[in-house]
């Protein structure tokens, strides 16, 4: 008898270890989005939803811990197919035969997850015929003259979709699994066909836009003509941009305060700082004297509680940002809607075409598209508008990329500095904030 209890014991610590050699801890540090956890681990952004349910549609607060898988789990896989319930979804499905739901959409490209129907037979495993996307991309190349293109140092997603005019959507559809972070020598096709290939101008497709206030010539004109003006800062406030090599530790020497002092200011930044982002030097004082009244005043009774983002739309506004963000540091050019240089709606009108959705060209006018949320619930992805025309009209537009507890933190062109991410609780824009849209209900 005690022998079988000694081997029994054996089996589960056994299998206790096992499983824990499978999954690690992640503490939440600033900068972190699932997206970037899901890369620093080699696992997708599915595979820590299922680990961590609570999560999933919540915003990532700091400090917080997450259980990352570290090991592949033995499958469950015993036949081909599954024949699709009432009520199920891509992620039930996948969870059921412990398959990733990215697995389930390479198994099945002809399906679409939002459009799943009952009775429809889900493959689960990936058809023996059919090749390795990825794998055989130079093969493919050889075959059938498809243009491809070779990644180089240095290159990102906006140099290859601007060469070849088109967007990151068209790519992705030509390349499944295509990412904003490439890799040296890695190849993207970026055109199919039989023939030899040429170069294509191929032109976003346009959605329909949803207009949530009336139309006013005389309001659009004004906006027209003062996107992007910037008041004076008479708050007082002092400010550094980061930029590329710099540390916490420099940027307090050269600013002449202590590294405890711009801590201090800066209390949500963590010990990795990122080139773009604004830190506060001095505090400045948020006065409410000026008149931010909101052109749109009426609209306040149509904000209603949002719903949580589906795992669709976070995985957009990844995109969207990792997007954006290639371009921190690009001079402010008014007019600009390229990569030589944007004004604040341009950044926005370029980063979402990317996605291929076309938004209104001002940040008057893309103030009026999507639907108003709360500041309180406000996520990434999200449009943030603001006045600094002294007029209380929005006059300028940015894109949340991070919310810390009340802090929200967003990608704008600045007329001053160029693209960089800011803060709303800085006093400039503390007293200049009008509304947040969230716009990608829309896009997806």
């Amino acid at each position: 008898m005690n022998r079988f209890l000694l081997i029994f014991l054996f089996f589960a610590l056994s299998t206790f270890n096992s499983f824990a050699q499978k999954t690690t801890k992640h503490k939440v540090v600033s900068g972190d989005s699932f997206y970037s956890i899901a890369k620093k681990y080699g696992v997708t952004e599915s595979d820590i939803y299922e680990l961590n349910p609570k999560a999933k549609g919540q915003t990532l607060q700091l400090n917080a811990v997450l259980v990352i898988p570290t090991g592949k789990i033995t499958k469950k896989v015993t036949k081909d197919f599954h024949e699709v319930g009432s009520g199920e979804s891509f992620y039930t499905i996948a969870r059921k035969y412990d398959l990733t739901v990215e697995e389930l959409k390479d198994f099945n490209p002809s399906i679409s997850p939002n459009k799943l129907q009952v009775g429809a037979k889900l493959a689960l495993i990936k058809n023996k015929n059919s090749k390795d996307p990825k794998a055989n991309k130079k093969e493919e190349a050889s075959t059938s003259n498809d243009l491809v293109h070779s990644v180089k140092k240095g290159e990102t997603i906006s140099h290859i979709t601007e060469k070849y005019d088109v967007s990151f959507k068209e790519l992705k559809k030509l390349n499944p699994g295509l990412d904003v972070k490439l890799q040296i020598d890695e190849k993207i096709i970026v055109r199919k066909g039989k023939e030899k290939a040429k170069k294509e101008i191929i032109q976003p497709k346009v959605e329909s836009i949803k207009i949530i206030s009336p139309s006013s010539v005389q309001i659009e004109t004004m906006a027209a003509a003062d996107d992007d003006i910037e008041e004076p800062d008479d708050s007082g406030e002092v400010t550094h941009v980061v930029v590329s090599g710099e540390t916490l530790m420099s940027i307090a020497r050269t600013n002449k305060i202590t590294l405890g002092k711009l801590q201090e200011l800066n209390p949500k930044i963590g010990d990795k700082i990122f080139p773009g982002r604004k830190l506060i030097i001095k505090k400045g004082v948020s006065s409410n004297t000026k008149n931010t009244t909101v052109v749109y005043a009426e609209l306040e009774e149509f904000v209603e509680d949002a719903q949580p983002m589906s795992v669709e739309n976070i995985e957009s506004a990844d995109q969207l940002i990792a997007i954006a963000s290639e371009h921190l540091g690009t001079r402010y050019r008014s007019g600009g809607t390229k990569s030589g240089g944007f004004d604040c709606s341009g950044l926005m009108c370029y980063t979402f075409s990317q996605m291929d959705f076309k938004l209104p060209r001002t940040s008057n006018e893309q103030s009026r598209t999507g639907k108003k949320v709360k500041k309180t619930q406000a996520q990434k992805g999200d449009l943030i508008f603001f006045s600094t025309n002294g007029r209380g009209s929005v006059n300028h537009v940015g894109m949340i990329t991070e919310v810390v507890d009340d802090e929200i933190f967003f990608i704008h062109s600045s007329v001053s500095r160029g693209v960089i991410v800011s803060s709303v609780k800085e006093a400039y824009y503390a007293k200049r904030f009008i509304r947040i849209n969230r716009v990608l209900d829309i896009v997806n």
